[in-house]
């Protein structure tokens, strides 16, 4: 495995910051274990964001891709299995636009699972003191919009690329004002995206050996 595509949102619904932007900021041109890390910002909108992750996956040429999304209700790492085939939420995007009940692809199926081995994924970070978990979608709004857009690039056009979505809480300064709330910095939200590629890498690793 040679590269890695990560992306991350732009800031969205009166939130000032995106912690998934960042983070693909800050680990774009890194090498983790022996891969290239290329991280994209992508617009929070439902016209443009497919259209951006395709463009960024034909210039990456990517192995595998971990898409980066902020949960901002969550306070623990968000391992989604399944993209739907459904746009569902009454939460304008950027451009102010509402999808409600809105089949993504005509063509598709009902959903996606995720590629990426998510059980791996969890222990990793559950050993190394993340708080972290699975979840059964990735929701109605543009993070599972992009997770099923990317899936069905891939597998449309017939590529062994893993690839899944991954919800991040919020950082410490978003939640410093609400009571009871806890944050994450973003150094150590870096440090679990890192090792979250190495995983990847290395399953990618013994599954070609």
């Amino acid at each position: 495995m040679d590269r890695i595509l990560i992306t991350g949102f732009e800031p969205f619904l009166g939130h000032p910051v995106n912690p998934s932007a960042l983070l693909a900021e800050a680990l774009d041109g890194t090498v983790v274990a022996g891969a290239r890390v290329s991280g994209v910002q992508l617009p929070v909108s439902y016209d443009g964001a497919g259209g951006a992750f395709a463009a960024a996956f034909d210039r990456v040429r990517p192995d595998a891709v971990l898409l980066f999304g902020l949960a901002f209700e969550d306070e623990a790492i968000r391992l989604e299995r399944v993209a739907l085939n459904l746009d569902d939420t009454t939460h304008p995007d950027n451009l102010g636009q509402i999808r409600r009940g809105r089949p993504i692809a005509g063509d598709g199926p009902v959903g996606y699972w995720s590629t990426l081995p998510l059980d791996t994924l969890l222990d990793r970070l559950t050993e190394a003191g993340f708080p972290a978990r699975t979840s059964r979608d990735a929701g109605g709004y543009l993070c599972n919009h992009l997770f099923f857009r990317a899936r069905h690039l891939i597998e449309g056009r017939g590529l062994a690329v893993p690839a899944g979505f991954v919800h991040v809480p919020p950082l410490e300064e978003q939640v410093a004002d609400r009571p009871g709330r806890t944050g994450i910095t973003l150094l150590r939200l870096v440090e679990a995206a890192r090792l979250m590629l190495e995983v990847v890498v290395q399953e990618s690793r013994t599954t070609a050996a």
